[in-house]
């Protein structure tokens, strides 16, 4: 939620557009009653919007290395932050194309298959006044700004990957893996869950990165990285 206020589109594929607050009624109409219900919720959207803008990420709970961070601030301004952004300065607020990121297709892809249902939202109530909202279709996805990246896992629009390690050197990725989910563990040098790999897919609780829609490939820009450097890049981030 503290990533909102920097953002110029709602959701991973940046389908959103206009005024949040319509969108998080779209989703409040679920559980009125009737119109006068709703207007009442209406009312008072803007302050549920204005809350959410003034929520701040948590900070990294450990000590951080100094001078390896420094190595990672400037390997990320060189590689990363084209498209995430440099601390304390403004986010880009890119859509990256589909070409570019190569990651699993299917969320995107799912926003062109009810045309009927993205129109009747552009000429609804949500679409009119004086502070509006859009659908707006795009084949790729928003590249997030990064505050608090340290305790978002799990990684990518589809949490296909545990840890931040992994998102930076894609051949370490796990094919099937879970974690405890009565006993979680964060891993906080690594930067995720603390996982275990498993050799076959089964279960609700294991993700199989070979299911549609759950791949964890794309995202390689990290792969031209040593391993040296990724640990400075990941100094770096446990301080944003």
């Amino acid at each position: 939620w503290w990533l909102l206020k920097k953002k110029n589109a709602m959701f991973y594929t940046g389908f959103g557009r206009g005024d949040f607050g319509r969108f998080l009624m779209a989703s409040n109409l679920l559980t009125v009653h009737d119109t006068a219900e709703a207007r009442e919720v209406d009312n008072h959207i803007s302050d549920v919007l204005a809350y959410i803008k003034s929520i701040k990420p948590p900070r990294y709970p450990h000590k951080i290395d100094g001078a390896l961070a420094e190595q990672g601030r400037v390997l990320f301004n060189s590689n990363c932050s084209k498209c995430h952004g440099e601390k304390d300065d403004e986010y880009p607020n890119l859509l990256i194309p589909a070409s570019l990121i190569k990651t699993d297709s299917l969320l995107y892809t799912s926003n062109y298959q009810n045309p009927e249902m993205i129109n009747w939202f552009n000429k609804s109530w949500f679409a009119m006044g004086d502070h509006p909202a859009r659908l707006e279709p795009f084949r790729g996805y928003i590249a997030p700004p990064l505050d608090g990246v340290w305790i978002t896992a799990p990684y990518l629009h589809n949490g296909s990957v545990p840890t931040i390690e992994a998102v930076l050197n894609s051949k370490i990725r796990p094919k099937y893996w879970s974690r405890d989910f009565n006993a979680p563990k964060y891993d906080y040098d690594k930067l995720g869950w603390v996982y275990t790999t498993v050799d076959k897919p089964g279960g609700t609780t294991v993700y199989n990165t070979e299911l549609v829609g759950y791949g964890n490939y794309g995202h390689y820009f990290g792969d031209k990285l040593t391993d040296e450097e990724r640990k400075a890049v990941i100094e770096y981030l446990k301080g944003l």
